[in-house]
């Protein structure tokens, strides 16, 4: 190869280096990407899919923002640049507007709904009027005067808006500079003024969020089995997570099933919530209230249950994904059944669960008990009984619903539909959910009146104990404190390592041998019964080092994974939850200034067009490049 082909090699690859940085300089000048984007997302179960996706290339539209419902008819039919991605304050993202843009879809390219940084004053629920009805224990088999929520609709105030599926993409906006932008852009480009059309050019938006799954959990299942590539990658994954228990004494856990002599109370608690939008699961009064509350029960008796066992043993039980079918619980249930557990089910006494208990202001609890299973047992009178006497002298009221009022949605149905295990599930409600916004973004802590003095350090807040706060110990000794804490959607680590903490002991050992399960070298037995957990401990006032310790509990996790999935591999199980969610790539958004169709083609023509005269013009100049480019060149041995 020759110096002029060097140089020729090296002024191309220059080239293509300034046309690379040219072109991401452009990209930036053209498009604003939206910082806070959350998508609604795709879940499969059995028989169907729901939720929202974009197409590969993401979805398209002229921005609209909705004034009102009335306004949708420019959305729908009026407006002359369809399709359009309709911006959404929160009190418009309703029911009936997203139906209404769910039947037009071929004129809607996606909708961005705006979180209010406060809640609104109107209910909102996407859930089911009826939650987890078909794997409950009140089923056609069990007693059909109450399957299908026949005599209590739990949650009147559902729209089901969770369960639609959509096929354009659905975001969620934080209302903060971005949505200001997108406003502004709105207003200066697509406002619609005296019922006259915008000119162009007008403000789009595009939002991707494509999903790999379709149609249900058996078909993206199939795709996860099937190998084209070296690297293969999966179209779903299972709805799971791990389930948190301890138990007030120590229990071998390396010897499974029944255990003799053993009698268990499983006292519950649910930690999973959801909302319609992909990770926004406060669940401050559905999940919360109910296993901070267990966890503060669970403090509060660690010393009485150490200086004076019981004759049960307490199970402290934090189930996840149970929104989804009852999956912590089915499977805690499947692994009693089939000896994969600690206990089996002849090992436990009752369950008491705790729900949503943020006491609203007549300070009332309701203990709620299976109408069927109490016909034969008086257990479950013992326990209303003991908890009422419990209650007396605390400033909280204990109530019995009517006998024939059957068990709210909860994990105890899971057992019953086992056995009929006697059980009392607390509640703050005696019929339909109090909670107004079941599901939701907004079932946070704005919502349970939690707050802190606005003269508190992040420190101080932290050692602050708010009204709120007192509830957890209507039920057990007040002698723990509780602080809220604003938890994700992922609470599982998080619960373990605060169980292990409230209920555990500080521990004489190395780290190593803590971090290796034992007293020292020679401990063999103390795995089977305890697990250990170095922490890193806190910096002394006058230190600079962490003080490290080492944590022995009964704190244990166990999987939170339907059994339809493992070991069964059923995935159109009836009998347990079968709900999958699709994988996706890329979530993002952004807007741009978008010209019109008729600019578009006459840039695209000319473009054509010199494209053409390019090659043309590169064709004629290389058949004439002996021509055009020769130059006499003088002989070798020619001299001056």
């Amino acid at each position: 190869m020759d110096l002029l082909s060097n140089k020729w090699i090296v002024n191309v690859l220059i080239c293509c280096f300034f046309i690379g940085v040219g072109c991401n300089s452009v990209e930036k000048k053209i498009y604003v990407h939206l910082n806070y984007t959350v998508p609604c997302v795709r879940l499969l179960n059995a028989t169907h899919q729901i939720g929202c996706q974009s197409s590969l290339s993401g979805n398209v539209g002229v921005l609209h923002v909705l004034e009102s419902e009335d306004n949708l008819d420019w959305v729908l039919s009026k407006g002359p640049n369809p399709p359009y991605l309709v911006i959404l304050e929160a009190a418009l993202f309703t029911r009936s507007i997203m139906m209404k843009l769910k039947n037009g879809s071929n004129r809607v390219a996606g909708v961005a709904v705006v979180a209010p940084n406060t809640n609104p004053t109107e209910p909102f629920s996407p859930y089911t009027t009826c939650p987890n009805e078909n794997t409950g224990v009140y089923t056609e088999k069990y007693d059909p005067a109450y399957a299908h929520c026949n005599v209590t609709v739990w949650n009147p105030l559902g729209n089901g808006l969770a369960y639609e599926e959509f096929d354009f993409p659905i975001f969620s906006l934080k209302d903060d500079n971005d949505t200001q932008v997108i406003r502004q852009c709105f207003l200066d480009h697509n406002q619609v003024v005296n019922g006259s059309a915008p000119q162009y050019p007008l403000c789009a938006m595009q939002l991707y969020s494509h999903m790999s799954a379709v149609t249900d959990t058996a078909t993206c299942m199939r795709r996860n089995d099937i190998n084209f590539s070296i690297s293969p990658e999966g179209v779903c994954d299972p709805l799971g997570d791990s389930n948190v228990w301890a138990s007030s004494r120590p229990i071998n856990t390396t010897q499974k099933g029944h255990k003799n002599s053993e009698n268990v109370i499983i006292a519950a608690a649910r930690l999973d919530s959801r909302s319609f939008f992909f990770d926004i699961a406060p669940g401050a009064q559905s999940s919360v209230t109910g296993f901070v509350s267990l966890l503060a029960a669970a403090h509060a008796l660690r010393n009485a249950t150490q200086e004076a066992p019981p004759n049960r043993t307490i199970l402290y039980t934090f189930f996840q994904g149970e929104t989804f079918d009852y999956i912590g619980s089915s499977r805690m249930v499947y692994d009693m059944e089939n000896n994969q557990f600690a206990v089996d089910l002849d090992n436990v006494h009752s369950v008491l669960e705790v729900g949503q208990v943020g006491l609203r202001s007549d300070s009332q609890l309701w203990l709620h008990s299976d109408p069927v299973s109490r016909r034969n047992s008086s257990v479950n009178d013992e326990l209303i009984e003991n908890l009422q006497v419990a209650s007396k002298d605390l400033n909280v009221t204990v109530n019995q619903p009517q006998a024939s009022q059957p068990l709210p949605p909860s994990s105890f149905q899971r057992f019953l539909r086992a056995r009929p295990i006697p059980g009392i599930v607390i509640e703050d409600h005696q019929s339909v959910f109090t909670n107004r916004y079941y599901e939701s973004m907004y079932d946070n802590a704005e919502y349970l009146n939690i707050s802190y003095p606005s003269n508190l350090t992040a420190d101080e807040q932290l050692e602050h104990i708010t009204e709120t706060a007192t509830v957890p110990f209507t039920l057990s000794p007040p002698t723990a404190e509780f602080k809220f804490i604003h938890l994700s959607s992922e609470p599982t680590f998080l619960v373990q390592y605060l169980l292990a903490n409230l209920t555990g002991t500080v521990v004489n050992v190395t780290k190593e041998d803590c971090q290796h399960q034992r007293e020292d070298d020679k401990d063999k037995e103390s795995h089977h019964l305890y697990h250990y957990m170095w922490v890193q401990g806190s910096v002394p006032p006058n230190g600079t080092q962490r003080e490290s310790f080492c944590v022995r509990s009964t704190v244990h996790l166990s999987k939170a994974l339907s059994p339809a999935f493992d070991p069964l591999k059923e995935y159109t199980s009836t009998e347990y939850s079968t709900w999958t969610e699709s994988r996706w790539k890329t979530i993002k958004g952004r807007i741009f200034l978008v010209a019109s169709h008729e600019l578009e083609m006459l840039t695209l023509g000319v473009g054509v067009g010199v494209l053409v005269t390019s090659l043309l013009l590169t064709y004629l100049i290389s058949s004439k490049a002996d021509i055009l480019f020769s130059s006499g060149r003088e002989p070798t041995n020619a001299t001056y």
